[in-house]
Formats: structure tokens, sequence, C-alpha cells
């Protein structure tokens, strides 16, 4: 007798099909799978890109981070125009040079001469002659003897205008020493080349002399604290004195601390 299987059961060959067509579709479902991870992968990968490495990235791949951009010295950051701090030093100003006062012209019988002991230039009228000239002060004398205009530069009572006035006038006092006598004066304080100065005015006689005199001295600090005193004088007082003009014309043209 030969064997029958049960109606509606499967035959051998009908599960083997089956079988086949489960693997085929388990088959496609993976296939479908990892063709979707490559895509992803490839997407992130792309953004990505540029990125460091880390560890374990794949064999030929550098692991090491990026170096970073050598550090430069420089001043506080500034900001710039956007806001964004600048790592540039900041710029060091730059002084303005200081502007030279032109002299002006000089008037008509004047010259210029320069002091150069004293690191100083001023004018006199033609024809005036030099009596004392050292290291400290120099003198130039009318023809007639009557004018002086002279020039001096130290240290001995201070570095500023107003102590060297008020030494100057204290040793003016002392009549063994300055052969002063009868002494009155007024001082006052001036401009002079943007400085501030101080004017002395003194009424006098020479000893020896019955005339009166007139000067008047101009202090004014300079470089290094020394003190420059521009003197004026008219040595006997008679009558009109062209001492007011000589000693504006003479102050005018001074110049300190040429070099």
């Amino acid at each position: 007798m030969s064997d029958s299987l049960p109606a509606g059961g499967d035959t051998p060959t009908a599960t083997h099909t089956t079988r086949t067509r489960r693997m085929a579709e388990m088959a496609a479902v993976v296939s479908a799978a990892t063709a979707l991870a490559a895509l992803l992968f490839g997407l992130f990968g792309l953004t990505g890109a540029g990125a460091s490495r880390t560890p374990g990235a794949g064999p030929g791949v550098s692991t090491s981070p990026s170096p970073e951009p050598a550090e430069t010295p420089s001043a506080s950051p500034t900001a710039t125009a956007t806001g964004t701090p600048s790592s540039g030093p900041t710029p060091t100003p730059t002084a303005a040079p200081t502007p030279v006062e032109p002299s002006p012209p000089l008037p008509a019988g004047w010259r210029r001469v320069d002091a150069v002991a004293l690191t100083a230039s001023l004018a006199v009228p033609d024809g005036w002659k030099i009596k004392d000239d050292d290291a400290l002060h120099v003198n130039w004398v009318s023809p007639d003897g009557r004018y002086v205009i002279g020039l001096k530069r130290d240290s001995t009572y201070g570095s500023t205008a107003q102590a060297a006035s008020i030494g100057e006038l204290a040793r003016y006092r002392k009549t063994a020493e300055s052969k002063m006598l009868d002494l009155a004066h007024t001082a006052g304080p001036l401009e002079q080349g943007g400085k501030s100065a101080v004017r002395l005015d003194l009424d006098f006689r020479w000893e020896g002399e019955s005339v009166p005199a007139h000067r008047i001295d101009l202090f004014v600090a300079g470089e290094q604290g020394q003190v420059y005193a521009l003197l004026v004088e008219d040595k006997h007082v008679a009558g009109a004195s062209a001492l007011p003009g000589l000693f504006e014309t003479a102050r005018t043209h001074l110049r300190t601390d040429v070099r």
C-alpha cells in the first residue's frame, strides 16, 4: 500500500519553495537596510567633512588634533567696526612736532646775533659792539656807551623765572657787590615765547654817578634747569630814553635753547 498525505497538507516540494521565498524576502530587506545605512553614512560623512578625526577612525587616518595657531604677543585686543575684538596691537599715538615760531622781520638798523655759548640768539642794533662775552653772559654796548643789551644763562638761583628774579633782586640789593645805589623796583609776570616769564624794572644810580639809570630784566626758564635773563639798560637817564623800544625789539627776537 502506498503512503498518502492528509488532504490539504504541505508536500516537501511546497515546503522548500516557501522557505526559498522567505529567504529571498529577508535578503531583500537586509539589502535595503544596508543601502539605507550607506546612504545615511554618506550624508553625515559629507556634513562632517573637515572635522578632526577621533581615535578609531580607521587605518591610515590621522588621529592627532589639529594644531592651534601660534599666539602672537600684542597689546590688549581692540574692537573693530563690527564689534569683533582684534588681536592686532593698539597703534601708539604719535606726538605732533612742536611748531617752531617764525622770527618776525628785523626792523631797519638791527641785525640778528648768535650767543653760541648760551644756545640763544637775539637782535641788536647795527654798530653795537660786544663788551663782555663768556660762558655765562654776553653784553652789547651802543657806540656812545649809554645803552646796553645783555643776555645771561645760569641756574644760580633756581630753575624757574620766579626764583631767578627773586635771587637776582636780592643780589642787586647788596650794594657792596652790585654797586647799585638808591635801588627801587617793580616786578610783574610776562609771557615770552609761550612760556611764563618775569619782568623786573629797576631804577637806581651807579656808584660814583649822579645821573640815574634804568634797567629792565626779563627772566624766562630754559632747558636743563637753566634760566635766561635778558637785560636792557639806559645807564644815563636824561630826558627821553630809547630803552622801551630797545627792550621790546630785543625780546621779540629772543630765541632760547637754539641748537
